[in-house]
């Protein structure tokens, strides 16, 4: 299922009219104190998430996309309960009525409402996580791969497993170098033996605007919406695409000293020899996402413009790396 969301996140609800009362409603039922205000976040790509400001504090509400079916909401809020009870660094959910999933009626909406982390992301800051930061990352990332626990398998349009369907779609759109590179990290991810790979619950979706430096040490994760089951490696070329950006390292030397990270036991041979493959196409498909989004619906945002510049970025350094591997002159 591809979400089909508006680019402006009110739109994004049921009743966006009644946000305010709304808002009101959720302050009092968690007991956050007397609202002062909100602002509406501008990134994100699913839900409607804000900002709310009280006599208590600042917090953070996430309004659910009328576009998510409800046993995949229950399905977010359940995965938030499990990875926080694993440790993982996540904002503290603020129930009402002892439950964490909010049902305003008037509106429709169901929401969460959670602390909100000053400084804003690691999109927002415009950096990137040092290296205490990402060993912190990386012990929070192993923390998710040893959940035991099976969710509902969820189909994310933008993850890299579903990378040919989404080529299918949005190729024939691109400009002519596009198209050759996405053509070609098509290819390469095809080489991939993928049910060889180990899999894991895997965070899915690790990238600057789901990351939020809390120290020079910390960091805290947000959005565990297409939390799945894939190979371990999906994680880490996320992170080394997305999340690294910017990094002064080479696209290779990020993944090497990623890798050495991850710990013991290891990455198998199996996950190292696929890994340059699959972040070719997970840079591809930052690429392609971010494409879909600004050709088919308008989507001229911060966001979305700075996507498809990464993925063009990162895509020419991934495929240096693929084609040094595999002895293709002129590389």
């Amino acid at each position: 299922m591809t979400i089909q969301n508006p680019t402006d996140p009110l739109r994004r609800i049921h009743r966006p009219e009644l946000v305010t009362e709304l808002l009101g409603w959720a302050a009092a039922g968690c007991g956050l104190g007397t609202v002062r205000g909100h602002v509406v976040c501008d990134s994100g790509y699913d839900d409607c998430n804000l900002t709310l400001s009280t006599t208590r504090g600042r917090y953070h509400v996430k309004i659910f996309t009328t576009e998510r079916p409800r046993e995949l909401t229950l399905r977010y809020v359940d995965l938030l309960r499990c990875v926080i009870a694993a440790g993982v660094s996540h904002p503290a959910l603020h129930p009402a009525g002892g439950a964490d999933l909010l049902h305003h009626r008037a509106s429709g909406n169901l929401l969460v409402v959670m602390d909100h982390l000053d400084g804003g992301t690691f999109f927002d800051r415009g950096g990137h996580p040092n290296p205490a930061q990402l060993a912190d990352l990386i012990r929070q990332v192993r923390l998710v791969h040893s959940i035991e626990r099976d969710f509902a398998p969820l189909h994310d349009w933008w993850a890299t497993p579903n990378m040919p369907v989404l080529a299918h779609e949005v190729l024939p759109l691109l400009p002519p170098e596009d198209q050759r590179t996405v053509t070609e990290a098509l290819e390469s991810f095809a080489t991939i033996d993928l049910a060889n790979l180990p899999r894991a619950l895997v965070h899915g979706d690790l990238t600057k605007a789901n990351v939020v430096p809390t120290s020079d040490t910390t960091v805290a994760v947000l959005d565990f919406a297409v939390a799945n089951r894939y190979p371990r490696i999906h994680e880490l070329s996320m992170i080394v695409v997305n999340l690294m950006h910017g990094d002064p390292r080479d696209l290779d030397e990020r993944l090497a000293d990623l890798t050495r990270r991850y710990g013991s036991p290891p990455l198998t041979d199996a996950e190292l020899a696929a890994l340059p493959a699959y972040v070719y196409a997970t840079a591809a498909m930052e690429l392609l996402g971010a494409a879909r989004e600004a050709i088919l619906k308008g989507n001229d945002g911060r966001e979305n413009t700075y996507l498809l510049s990464l993925g063009r970025a990162a895509t020419a350094a991934a495929r240096r790396i693929v084609r040094r591997e595999h002895r293709i002159p002129g590389e």
